[in-house]
């Protein structure tokens, strides 16, 4: 018999899921408990047993995003090799999931609009940056220790090659026809990495 913690696990993630699909088509100010609901073929009243409320919801979904990207670096973290071979390699993994990228693009620039005007959102979003800009600095800050990298501030170097990741991506979403995402990233990292004292071409 399947244990009721694991049919709560998956109830959550197709609540999420369907909510993913719903906020991304409607916006969270246009979908409605009730839109979700009906995406999965349940009461509105069942989404409540999960998340007491849509913003709830709204915070499980870019906790979510934030815990896959962090993954990803985690496991570019993990990998043997250079600090420039693993940045590279999780860039290139962001490359890769362009198809799956797009479609939470809106949550996720809704998400952070809502950052400017509510503390409990800030939070968040002040949480994973703090997260990610860390794993950074570690990966350049062991490139520096090993002599890959010429001695810098890491902490500065991690945000300014976050900068250029998500400034990328965000120029990608809106104008696609004039960046071509691939090549820009590989572009600017390796102007990244030619300021860091990378000889990695």
């Amino acid at each position: 018999m399947t244990p009721k913690r694991d049919v709560a696990a998956q109830r959550t993630a197709q609540i999420i899921e369907a909510a993913t699909a719903v906020f991304a088509v409607k916006g969270f100010d246009g979908a409605t408990m009730n839109d979700i609901a009906d995406t999965i073929g349940i009461n509105k009243a069942t989404i409540y047993l999960y998340f007491d409320s849509k913003d709830a919801l709204i915070h499980a979904i870019a906790e979510e995003m934030f815990a896959q990207e962090l993954a990803g670096l985690q496991a570019a973290r993990d990998l043997p090799g250079g600090a420039a071979g693993r940045l590279t390699a999780y860039y290139e993994a962001l490359i890769a999931e362009e198809a799956e990228v797009v479609p939470l693009m809106p949550i996720l620039y809704e998400f952070y609009a809502l950052g400017l005007r509510r503390e409990d959102v800030r939070a968040v979003i002040t949480k994973f940056i703090r997260q990610l800009t860390g794993l950074l600095e570690a990966i350049i800050q062991e490139g520096i220790d090993s002599g890959e990298f010429a001695p810098t501030d890491a902490r500065r170097a991690a945000r300014a090659l976050d900068a250029l990741l998500s400034g990328t991506l965000l120029h990608w979403v809106y104008a696609p026809e004039e960046v071509d995402v691939d090549a820009q990233l590989r572009y600017g990292v390796q102007l990244i990495f030619r300021g860091l004292g990378s000889d990695r071409q």
